[in-house]
């Protein structure tokens, strides 16, 4: 589908997805997706997603038939002190146009800093100079935006020393000072209530519950004594019970949506966990004769946006250069230190430190291993990659596969080798990569234009069509 999905009116008029059931949308998960006939919107990461050209097939044909699809990004970095990248807030808008969405969704989050890549979704401090500087950037990127912008509070292995704020009164100060809406995660409330004793219900209590754009639901796993919300995991049971005791406390509509991001299981589990978070939400929800489409003392979700208030205290922008100066060293630190071997930082517990450079090392090796699927079956891979990667500054799962490559050539097989070639030939119109690998099979990769790349000496030829 090469044209703008047909405009939905209906959708248009919400501040967030049609209430129900959703699913985070993954080209493996299309087929499942499609076939469904209970889903009520999407969720597509937008960073998949291209501004022109076809979309990916299976989404296509959702948007086609007025299925919402919410684009929700993970890399603009709204709670960074850095500079906002321009090219990543157009890219945002153009495929929320694209997809006439009815809002867009983001992290409260820092993904890079002193020109480091975190290569994760990090908390921010909850302190005035990071609410300021917050502001400002949901401000102009909200500028950019053609429909509401939702946030969402990332999972917190390492919380900041020095808190000024609750989380809860966090978000609920950049919503009112920017009318963005929130996005309530109950998998990282979870997490924060099992690595930092947060009570769920006193956080839930104090959200502005008009404000709430959707819910996400997602498993995750115990690892190195920290709660990780890795969304490979089914959900777990604690999660389901935040389901139901959402429902029960906050009378809906609600919309609540599963992310799975790998290991995807079985049709008949995944139905089942899609089934499980229903009956959570319906559970929950029985018993409410008053139910009246919003939480008591909301106005309903179709009302006006809320209008951002005046900021109390404060500089009301974004701290001046000298609040956004003190954010970025203090980001920069904690940056090096989880993945360039930097020093820790002083206020920050070692020992929640080198949990979470661990945990960031498996997330990094899992996403090469999407990315690279041949050189993932190198023997003993997982723990060669993570030997390489510790303490080298992540470069994305693409370049960091092809650097780990060519340290690893001399033991790579014929498959692997093949994935680097053609690789290496796939994004320029003409191109010839060789691979000479001692004692092996010589292979060749070509592309040119109208004969798509080809793949020589492997005792097979591969073709694939033109692309571009």
């Amino acid at each position: 589908m090469t044209a703008t999905a047909p405009r939905n009116s209906a959708r248009r008029g919400r501040h967030g997805p049609p209430p129900g059931l959703g699913i985070g949308w993954r080209p493996e998960l299309a087929t499942f997706i499609a076939g469904r006939t209970d889903l009520s919107f999407v969720e597509v990461i937008v960073e998949a997603l291209p501004t022109r050209g076809p979309l990916p097939a299976g989404l296509d044909r959702l948007a086609g038939r007025g299925v919402p699809v919410v684009p929700h990004g993970v890399g603009l970095g709204l709670g960074g002190a850095e500079p906002l990248q321009a090219w990543r807030i157009a890219h945002l808008a153009t495929v929320a146009d694209r997809l006439q969405a009815p809002l867009v969704s983001e992290h409260v989050a820092v993904v890079r800093a002193g020109g480091l890549e975190a290569g994760h979704l990090l908390a921010v401090p909850r302190t005035r100079d990071a609410l300021d500087v917050l502001v400002a950037n949901v401000r102009t990127v909200s500028a950019e935006l053609p429909v509401p912008l939702a946030l969402e509070h990332p999972a917190a292995p390492l919380h900041w020393p020095d808190a000024d704020f609750s989380e809860a009164e966090f978000l609920t100060e950049i919503a009112e000072r920017t009318g963005a809406l929130l996005l309530l995660d109950l998998a990282n409330l979870h997490a924060d209530r099992v690595n930092h004793g947060v009570d769920p219900g006193r956080f839930l209590d104090r959200l502005p519950w008009e404000r709430i754009a959707y819910i996400h639901v997602a498993g995750g796993v115990m690892r190195g004594g920290l709660y990780h919300d890795t969304h490979v995991h089914p959900v777990t049971g604690a999660v389901l019970d935040l389901v139901r005791e959402v429902a029960r406390r906050y009378p809906g509509p609600h919309a609540f949506m599963l992310e799975r991001d790998g290991h995807y299981p079985a049709v008949r589990d995944l139905g089942g966990e899609l089934e499980a978070i229903s009956a959570a939400a319906a559970a929950g929800g029985a018993g409410h004769p008053e139910y009246s489409g919003h939480p008591p003392g909301a106005g309903p979700v179709t009302d006006a946006m809320p209008r951002p208030r005046t900021p109390r205290g404060g500089s009301g922008a974004d701290g001046g250069d000298g609040g956004r100066a003190r954010l970025r060293r203090t980001q920069t630190e904690l940056v090096r230190a989880l993945v360039a071997d930097g020093p820790i930082p002083a206020g920050f517990d070692p020992r929640r430190v080198a949990a979470t450079r661990t945990a960031l090392l498996h997330k990094r090796t899992d996403a090469v291993a999407r990315a690279w699927p041949a050189l993932s079956c190198l023997p003993g891979f997982r723990s060669r990659f993570t030997a390489f990667a510790a303490g080298r500054a992540p470069a994305g799962a693409y370049a960091d596969g092809m650097a780990f490559a060519r340290v690893v050539r001399a033991d790579l097989d014929e498959p692997a080798r093949s994935e680097q070639l053609m690789a290496a030939v796939a994004r320029r119109r003409l191109a010839v990569a060789v691979d000479r690998q001692a004692g092996a099979r010589p292979l060749v990769a070509i592309r040119a234009p109208f004969l798509g790349t080809r793949l020589l000496g492997s005792g097979r030829t591969r073709l694939r069509p033109r692309a571009g």
